[in-house]
C-alpha cells in the first residue's frame, strides 16, 4: 500500500477541498446562469470534498487491485461523511446546507441519496487510478520542507475562513429564528383579531409578507387602523395594534442586520433548506435585493 506522511495527506485535503470548489461552482453557476461562489466557507474551497477525497483515497488504497471493492469502499465512507456532516451542520446551524429531499433513493432527512452516493464511488476510482500519478507529483515532488510552508499557510487562512463562517452561519441562525418568532406572534394576533376589523386584518396580512414595507407604507397602515379605533374600537384593541406595530419593528431590524456576509452565505446555497420559517423568507429577502441591483 501507498504511504502518505500526514503533512502529504494535510495538502492532499486543501487540493479536494479547491477541486471540488470548482466542480460545485461550476456546476450551480451553469444552473443558475451567473457565477455563484459555491460553498459554507468565503474561500475557493468546500472541506466535504476535502475531507471526502483523502477518506476515499485511504480506504481505496488497500484494495487497490480490486476495482469494485475501491468503488464500494469509497462509496460508503463518502456516503457516510455525507449523511453525518450535514445532520450536525443541521444540528449546529438549524439549516441544511444541502437537501437530497425529492430525488430517489433519497435517505428521509435528505442528506444523502443514491445518485450522490454513486458519485462518490466514481470519484474515488477517478482518484485512485487516473489521479494516481497526477496526485504523486504533488506529494513526492516537493521537499519537505515546501510541504510544511505551504500546509502552515493554508491551515492559518483556513481557520480563519472557518471561524467566520461558522460565526455568519450562526448570525443567520438566530435572525431566522427572530424572523420566525415574529411571524408567529404576528399571526397569533391576526387571528385574534374581530371580523369587525376585516379590512385592518388584511393590511396587516400584506404587512408580514412583504419584508420591503416602508415607513410611510407603514403609517398609512396605522393611519388605516387609527380610523378604524375611532369608529368603535376599544382600548384593548388599540394595544393590540401598539403591540403588532412593536413586533414588526423587530421582525425589521432582523432584515437590518442582513450583512455582506450574511447575503453572500444565502445567495451561495441556493438549495439550504430549513424548518425555520424566517430562513426562507431571508433568502427571499436576499434575492429580491439583488433582482433590485
Amino acid at each position: 500500500m501507498k504511504e502518505y506522511e500526514f503533512s502529504q495527506w494535510l495538502l492532499l485535503f486543501y487540493i479536494f477541498s479547491f477541486f471540488g470548489w470548482i466542480f460545485e461552482s461550476s456546476y450551480v453557476s451553469i444552473i443558475n446562469r451567473k457565477f455563484v461562489n459555491r460553498g459554507f466557507l468565503i474561500g475557493p474551497w468546500i472541506p466535504i470534498y476535502g475531507f471526502g477525497g483523502v477518506i476515499m483515497l485511504f480506504v481505496a488504497l488497500p484494495f487497490y487491485f480490486d476495482p469494485v471493492l475501491v468503488f464500494i469502499v469509497g462509496l460508503v465512507a463518502a456516503s457516510t461523511l455525507e449523511y453525518f456532516t450535514g445532520m450536525l451542520m443541521e444540528k449546529i446551524f438549524a439549516v441544511k446546507y444541502w437537501d437530497y429531499t425529492g430525488k430517489k433513493f433519497a435517505s428521509k432527512n435528505g442528506y444523502i441519496c443514491l445518485e450522490s452516493s454513486l458519485c462518490w464511488g466514481v470519484f474515488t476510482l477517478i482518484l485512485t487510478y487516473a489521479g494516481n500519478r497526477w496526485i504523486d507529483g504533488f506529494i513526492y515532488v516537493p521537499p519537505r520542507s515546501f510541504l510544511l510552508v505551504m500546509d502552515s499557510f493554508l491551515t492559518l487562512v483556513f481557520a480563519a475562513d472557518v471561524y467566520v463562517s461558522a460565526k455568519t452561519a450562526l448570525h443567520i441562525k438566530n435572525l431566522s429564528q427572530l424572523v420566525s418568532k415574529a411571524n408567529e406572534e404576528m399571526n397569533d394576533m391576526m387571528n385574534r383579531m374581530p371580523e369587525s376589523v376585516l379590512e385592518l386584518r388584511k393590511a396587516f396580512e400584506a404587512a408580514r409578507e412583504d419584508g420591503h414595507i416602508t415607513r410611510p407604507e407603514w403609517e398609512q397602515l396605522v393611519g388605516k387602523a387609527v380610523e378604524l379605533l375611532e369608529g368603535g374600537l376599544n382600548e384593548r384593541r388599540t394595544e393590540a395594534i401598539r403591540k403588532f406595530e412593536a413586533v414588526l419593528a423587530k421582525r425589521q431590524k432582523a432584515f437590518g442586520n442582513i450583512d455582506m456576509l450574511t447575503k453572500r452565505m444565502l445567495s451561495s446555497n441556493p438549495s439550504a433548506s430549513s424548518r425555520l420559517e424566517g430562513f426562507d423568507i431571508l433568502k427571499k429577502r436576499v434575492r429580491e435585493d439583488h433582482k433590485k441591483k
